[in-house]
């Protein structure tokens, strides 16, 4: 665990707005800045985060924490890998304990070896006249190609792997990789006679390959399997790219394939990404959403196009996008259009792009049943006055009264279809006695004082386990928020962030004094059950010695009252 000093020393190189930023559009909101939580799905900002405190909570889901916590949490990672990466982005020297060494070691080691799999691959592709000819003949020339360090995997049972073994990579290693893959007749390369696309980070390291069929072979196109560094659903092809573009312009462009993204970025559209040859998953809208709140969908024209519209649009929706659709012609895609017609007449295209309901209405078919898929990819909507437009819009079309579409909303709404994910809807603080709330409230804001507090609160006064297991961990020495916070898990810390983000005492002295004999009249109370129980004993036993002994001390915790 690395010392209160260097995690200190890490969040004062890095603002948590300017951080969480990065993955959530925030705005702002007083003394704080406000989102859509990125842990559960949500139609209204609950997501807060405190730059005067540095810690986020959100009030839907009950999520809590600091830096290091939002991303353990968003990357799916460990305290140790978060701190590690935290302290790289900031320049922060660690000394890595032997196990997170090794973590770290493996995970630098498969980024290493794609670097240099990603050499080979183009080093092949300079020399293969066939490969080149595929890629002129698909419109990349050889500036696209280095841009995207294009590469081809040649036609042999092991030429990857003699590389990679001789360049001192373990074979293991290599297997965990998914570039070789061990059959009946040895290990040999994964991908053959493919042309392959490096797939990256948004560190800009190479974590996967995607492979495309020269020849048509089956599967056209081969991903590498996921693997410690590689999850497919949380990375969107040429993000890495992308992402400034997508800023400055202010909206996405999600294409489907590899060769759809190279040939937007060609033709100036450098605002271009598309999924790894899967459909867009919940992950894909909160990852864009990180970035922008405007989509458009630039899918082929055919059947199976248009249902990978619908599957998209229903999921940025949900993740609270503005998703519009970009109609070509029949037969075509993003790559012939750019390819025949050129960037003046995509531009034109993207000039108006169709609104959800105009892309439906298109669709032919029963206009009943269009109808009702329309309703509940509107009930999706998490912006109430887009919603409301909407279903204007739906009702203009169908030519029927708003309420009719009204109604058909508040049916989805009783099956259950349509709404926010359910979270957790017990809110931290709401079943906890204020009196402990506040003990660890003043031990925060009167960090002078917890020697005194400590000294009339106990452990046992304490009813709830959370609230208890923080206090006995500030009365072990964490009375710093940042070591506290690096000690608490789960509920802890979002009990923690919830009494973080709640206004300071204008007099914390008189509350302190209010705390001192809340929590003694507590006590009282509890005394006085335990002798009226006690008492009761006795008389049932006629034992009046004892009687008069535990009266005698009721008497006088009443007359202390």
């Amino acid at each position: 665990m690395p010392s209160d000093r260097v995690l200190e020393e890490i969040k004062s190189r890095l603002d948590i707005v300017d951080f969480i930023s990065e993955y959530v559009h925030l705005k702002h909101a007083g003394q704080n800045w406000k989102g859509l939580c990125p842990f559960h799905s949500e139609k209204t900002p609950s997501f807060t985060v405190s730059p005067a405190k540095q810690i986020y909570h959100c009030f839907g889901c009950n999520s809590g924490g600091d830096i290091f916590s939002f991303l353990v949490k968003y990357e799916n990672v460990s305290f140790p890998e978060a701190v590690s990466i935290l302290a790289k982005k900031t320049g922060v020297v660690l000394k890595a304990s032997q196990k997170d060494a090794a973590q770290t070691g493996e995970k630098e080691a498969l980024l290493n070896l794609h670097k240099d799999a990603a050499a080979f691959y183009q080093q092949h592709l300079a020399r293969n006249e066939r490969a080149k000819q595929y890629l002129n003949k698909r419109g990349i020339d050889v500036k696209a190609q280095k841009l995207f360090s294009l590469g081809y995997a040649p036609k042999t049972w092991d030429a990857l792997l003699n590389y990679l073994t001789g360049r001192g990579y373990k074979i293991d290693a290599i297997k965990k990789s998914g570039l070789v893959t061990q059959g009946t007749k040895g290990v040999y390369d994964t991908f053959r006679d493919r042309i392959m696309f490096p797939i990256y980070d948004l560190k800009g390291d190479i974590i996967a390959f995607g492979g495309r069929s020269v020849d048509g072979d089956e599967p056209k196109y081969l991903n590498s399997p996921e693997t410690i560094i590689f999850n497919k659903r949380r990375v969107l092809y040429g993000l890495h790219r992308a992402k400034d573009s997508i800023k400055e312009k202010g909206y996405a462009l999600f294409m489907e394939g590899y060769l759809d993204v190279i040939t937007a970025h060609m033709h100036g559209f450098s605002n271009s990404v598309a999924p790894l040859g899967t459909a867009l998953t919940e992950e894909h809208g909160k990852l864009i959403k990180r970035f922008v709140e405007d989509v458009v969908l630039v899918f082929d024209s055919d059947d199976a196009g248009r249902k990978a519209v619908k599957n998209a649009a229903n999921i940025l929706l949900e993740n609270g996008l503005s998703v519009k659709i970009l109609a070509f012609p029949d037969q075509e895609d993003p790559d012939s259009f750019l390819r025949k017609n050129g960037r003046d007449a995509f531009q034109n295209l993207l000039q108006s792009p169709l609104t959800v309901i105009d892309f439906y209405m298109l669709q032919k078919g029963d206009k009943r049943l269009i109808a009702r898929e329309v309703i509940e990819t509107i009930s999706r909507i998490s912006d109430k006055i887009l919603q409301g437009y909407y279903v204007k819009m739906l009702s203009e079309k169908l030519r029927i009264n708003e309420l009719f579409v009204i109604d058909e909303l508040r049916k989805l709404k009783k099956t259950g279809r349509g709404e926010d994910a359910k979270v957790s809807s017990k809110a931290p603080l709401k079943a906890v006695p204020l009196s402990e709330i506040y003990i660890i409230k003043l031990l925060m804001q009167l960090p002078e004082r917890a020697r005194e507090i400590f000294g009339f609160v106990s452990e046992e006064d304490f009813k709830d386990p959370v609230s208890r297991g923080i206090f006995k961990k500030m009365r072990e020495g964490h009375t710093d928020v940042n070591a506290l916070l690096a000690q608490c898990e789960g509920s802890e810390k979002a009990f923690l962030t919830e009494v973080l983000l709640r206004e300071d005492f204008e007099n914390p002295e008189k509350a302190l004094e209010d705390c001192i004999v809340r929590v003694r009249g507590n006590k009282r109370k509890v005394l006085l059950q335990e002798l009226q129980h006690k008492i009761r004993e006795a008389e049932a036993k006629k034992d009046f010695n004892l009687l008069k002994a535990l009266q005698s001390q009721q008497q006088e915790l009443l007359k202390n009252k």
